[in-house]
């Protein structure tokens, strides 16, 4: 499996019960959305495993999730801990202006007067918006992902622009 074609989804916590099921944390929305039947990867001693999905209950961000292969804790026990992975193209699309964590984490971040700030390095998701986080020489900046803020997303040049309100520089 190649790391650039694929993304995590969620995570296993650990089991639920003794017929096979896990608690999934969910990365973000589209584990939830996922259905019966979808497929999804776990990486184990360097190899792809592939998880066909048999019953998902979403609960906030922890899903109680059944596969097909997993039929007892034993074996859903092997999966704690494990990041759990589709394929990027099948990714639902995004309305224009909206972007995945994935897609923002690396970029170059700098002012609208081209004033570098470091690299985004993580996304927090809040209450009423998402705070990006931009790493520069061990220093961590908290930026609000708000419209007045952000300013150009270029993800073929891997740049960020911002327009960084007073004391926040």
């Amino acid at each position: 499996m190649d790391k650039c074609s694929v993304v995590a989804v969620g995570k296993v916590v650990r089991t639920h019960g003794v017929r096979g099921a896990v608690k999934v944390f969910a990365y973000g929305e589209t584990l939830g959305e996922m259905e019966a039947g979808d497929k999804l990867f776990s990486i184990e001693g360097g190899e792809q495993r592939q998880l066909t999905l048999v019953s998902l209950n979403a609960q906030n961000r922890v899903s109680i999730v059944q596969f097909e292969e997993i039929d007892g804790m034993d074996q859903a026990q092997a999966l704690s801990g494990k990041d759990l992975f589709i394929d990027k193209d099948r990714l639902p699309g995004l309305p224009s202006g909206e972007y995945y964590h994935f897609q923002l984490i690396g970029l170059s971040v700098e002012t609208k007067e081209g004033q570098p700030l470091g690299t985004l390095s993580a996304v927090f998701e809040t209450g009423g918006h998402d705070v990006y986080v931009v790493e520069n020489g061990g220093r961590e900046l908290l930026i609000p992902a708000i419209e007045e803020v952000i300013g150009e997303v270029d993800l073929l040049n891997g740049k960020l622009v911002v327009d960084l309100p007073e004391g926040l520089q």
